[in-house]
């Protein structure tokens, strides 16, 4: 039986949130959703349209703001964010205000009501690690990015409020088809340049990542809402699957399989600072949370759909980037 009746989804109209939405319309939840557009509203826009989704199309930075779209609202998902180091490192400030600062005012509105709140994080938070981490071992933030996440994640777990119950997901590197689409994901991204440029460059071949499907993000984000008190309150679970730990070189050769003309170029004089290969057993064990598609299942698919001209991967609407820097401004 649903435990709740009212979910707020900040940045619904997103990757991951035009996922979650149906989802959530779905299982019988009244929907409402606050996000500022920047990136349009096609992924949401038939739900708005049939009157089965509540948008306020508003910046969230503003107090007022989150004042109206907390009323009333049972359960709040956050995913609104400056999300990845090159766009935070573009608009520093305004990835500051928006990761941090408004995150921080949204709890603190959320609690005198809202009975349930989940945070979307990262497990970039880990940093690098010669060592399998999990949700006990340290943070390190090694980018502006994974900086604002831990201090949100930090002012959350502070809040002891006995009325709402506090859950932080950490997403591995999402992946995969979205009404609204991104080919500036480490996976596309690679896939993009095997199509376009017929070569992909890779520094840091040998360190390792995790990877997530967009809809499995959203799988574990309804888990949350329809799973037990004690196994959301205060918890963090790393979201993503054991078997989905692949290094640069591994994807960059996954996707040669399907793309063969592809040429995989090691730059030794460029860095990558993050490395960390990730365990899932805690979200497996405790909330029984599977995956439903690989990644080799992911690059075959979005594969076929370029080729049939279905995706094209050089629209700069596809980028977070282009976008982003032409319509945040700073406060």
């Amino acid at each position: 039986m649903q435990k709740f009746d009212s979910v707020l989804i900040t940045g619904g109209a997103g990757y991951i949130g035009s996922v979650l939405t149906p989802k959530l319309i779905n299982l019988g939840y009244k929907v409402r959703i606050l996000d500022s557009l920047i990136y349009g509203d096609s992924g949401i826009s038939k739900f708005v349209n049939e009157g089965s989704v509540e948008l306020i199309s508003e910046d969230i930075r503003k107090k007022e703001v989150l004042e109206k779209a907390v009323k009333g609202i049972d359960c709040i998902i956050h995913l609104a964010a400056i999300v990845g180091e090159p766009l935070c490192k573009k608009i520093p400030l305004a990835a500051k205000q928006i990761n941090e600062e408004a995150t921080s005012n949204l709890i603190q509105i959320a609690k005198k009501s809202v009975k349930r709140f989940v945070y979307a994080s990262t497990c970039s938070n880990y940093g690098s690690s010669e060592n399998i981490v999990n949700e006990e071992s340290p943070v390190s933030s090694l980018s502006l990015y994974s900086e604002t996440k831990v201090n949100s994640e930090s002012k959350i777990l502070s809040i002891r409020n006995e009325n709402m119950e506090s859950c932080i997901l950490r997403f591995a590197t999402a992946f995969g088809i979205s009404p609204r689409m991104r080919f500036d994901l480490l996976l596309q991204e690679f896939i993009r340049d095997a199509w376009v440029n017929k070569k992909i460059s890779i520094f840091g071949p040998n360190y390792w990542r995790p990877l997530v499907h967009v809809s499995d993000i959203a799988n574990a984000c309804s888990l949350i809402l329809e799973s037990k008190n004690e196994q959301v309150s205060h918890q963090i679970y790393n979201v993503g699957d054991d078997t989905q730990n692949f290094t640069k070189l591994q994807l960059a050769e996954m996707i040669k399989k399907y793309l063969p003309e592809t040429e995989i170029e090691i730059i030794e004089s460029k860095i990558d600072p993050r490395n960390y290969k990730v365990s899932f057993e805690k979200i497996k064990t405790k909330l029984d949370y599977k995956i439903s598609t690989t990644v080799d299942d992911e690059i075959k698919e979005i594969v076929k759909r370029i080729k049939i001209n279905d995706l094209d991967p050089r629209q700069s609407e596809f980028s977070n980037m282009s976008k982003m820097t032409e319509k945040v401004k700073t406060f």
